[in-house]
């Protein structure tokens, strides 16, 4: 038994070192990227201007006005509702270098504490280098895109995993909150409040609580237009761009049809067209292949399982998640993970090809053909296929799985 030990002990050291080798080229790597990208962000840039529009009581979702208000011609309309202007107008108030290195800041501490987070609540058997690769490059790097183009999506991200910690800690009024200060960025957050309706072994379905916190979002953003400093500007929706604009930007379900058409031979406006009759069609469909893991997840009344469950199908039907939006699932995989990818060298090998095309974008070796392009999509349908039929295949129960489930809370 002593001469076992010996070897095994110095192997785990071994790994223990290049895991913290790993995780210190991680963050020269992060630290790099900031310096690099600190001044481009240009969906923060709009921000600024749209804040500093409402300042001059200017209209922020009018071109013009943002162009004044930033000095110059911008790109981008603003396409958040006017309560979100709050968090952006203290930040126009300093310069410009300032308010772009302070946001690229808070965003990548948000970024680290959702490392630790998920390590601590949700994956607390995973590897910290295999954790923070995903993190980092996953989904073709979807947190390295979220930072160069300075949007919200890491603090929705941030929100979202803290109001499901509280989820899991049984605190549904904290959750609530969170979720619904998450949705007042881009309103589609407002889904995860229909985990309010779950049953868990010691807590009852809510719709009162539900209820609330819809007309809470309904009211944050829609209620400055009707009685507020809001009443005289223009719409925000009417700018929102086509979910099915197609490229890895925006690897999502409506633009992968959408380019899955053209590649037929269909005109642009047709292929447009058929990507929206299909899909409503696709994500009822996936409803429905999803049905048996929903019903063993309503019968098991494990918390962390419907999170998980929750976040990864939200992606799948997002019209538009945009690149960035992928960084939500960054834990879903390893959470879900089987043997042998419940062990450090099936969780390296996970984050790897979960990584790999993050890796190859950072390297500057992009590979654009449309399997590539939408593969943060296709890996995500293969996450959940895995997830769903996974427990089946193997025999699980949802009866056998509430005794472990019971006992996991416990410990």
């Amino acid at each position: 038994m002593t001469i076992a030990s010996g070897p095994a002990r110095a192997a785990h050291r071994v790994i223990g070192l290049l895991q913290l080798a790993g995780l210190a080229l991680l963050a020269l790597y992060l630290v790099t990227y900031f310096a690099g990208n600190v001044h481009l962000q240009w969906d923060f840039k709009v921000y600024l201007a749209a804040a500093r529009a409402a300042r001059a009581g200017l209209d922020p979702y009018a071109m013009s006005d943002l162009g004044k208000a930033a000095g110059r011609a911008v790109a981008f309309p603003f396409l958040y509702p006017p309560i979100s202007l709050l968090l952006w107008i203290p930040l126009a108030a300093l310069p410009a270098g300032a308010a772009l290195t302070t946001w690229m800041a808070f965003k990548t501490a948000l970024l680290v504490g959702l490392v630790v987070l998920w390590k601590r609540v949700f994956v607390p058997r995973a590897a910290w280098f295999a954790l923070a690769l995903t993190a980092l490059f996953g989904w073709n790097g979807a947190a390295l895109w979220d930072l160069r183009a300075g949007n919200v999506a890491i603090l929705e991200t941030a929100l979202l995993w803290a109001a499901f910690t509280c989820f899991v800690a049984r605190r549904r009024t904290a959750f609530t909150v969170l979720v619904v200060t998450a949705a007042c960025f881009k309103l589609l957050p407002t889904a995860f409040l229909l985990l309010l309706l779950v049953p868990l072994d010691d807590a009852r379905s809510e719709p009162p609580r539900f209820a609330i916190g819809v007309i809470a979002i309904a009211a944050l953003t829609l209620g400055p237009w009707l009685a507020g400093p809001a009443a005289g500007w223009s719409g925000f929706l009417r700018h929102v761009p086509l979910a099915h604009m197609a490229g890895d930007a925006n690897p999502s379900l409506p633009a992968a049809l959408t380019t899955l058409a053209l590649r037929f031979g269909f005109p642009d406006a047709t292929a447009m067209r058929i990507a929206e009759m299909a899909w409503p069609f696709c994500v009822l469909l996936l409803i429905a292949v999803s049905l048996p893991h929903l019903r063993r997840l309503w019968i098991e009344r494990d918390a962390r399982r419907w999170v998980a469950s929750a976040a990864c199908l939200y992606v799948l039907v997002a019209p538009r998640p945009m690149a960035y939006g992928f960084l939500l699932l960054a834990p879903v995989p390893l959470f879900f993970s089987p043997a042998p990818f419940d062990r450090p060298a099936g969780q390296m090998l996970l984050a790897l090809v979960l990584s790999a095309q993050g890796l190859a974008r950072a390297a500057h070796q992009p590979v654009e053909t449309p399997l590539v392009v939408y593969s943060p999509l296709l890996l995500t349908f293969a996450i959940w296929m895995l997830i769903v039929y996974g427990r089946a295949a193997r025999g699980e129960s949802a009866t056998s799985a509430r005794p472990a489930a019971a006992a996991a809370r416990s410990g």
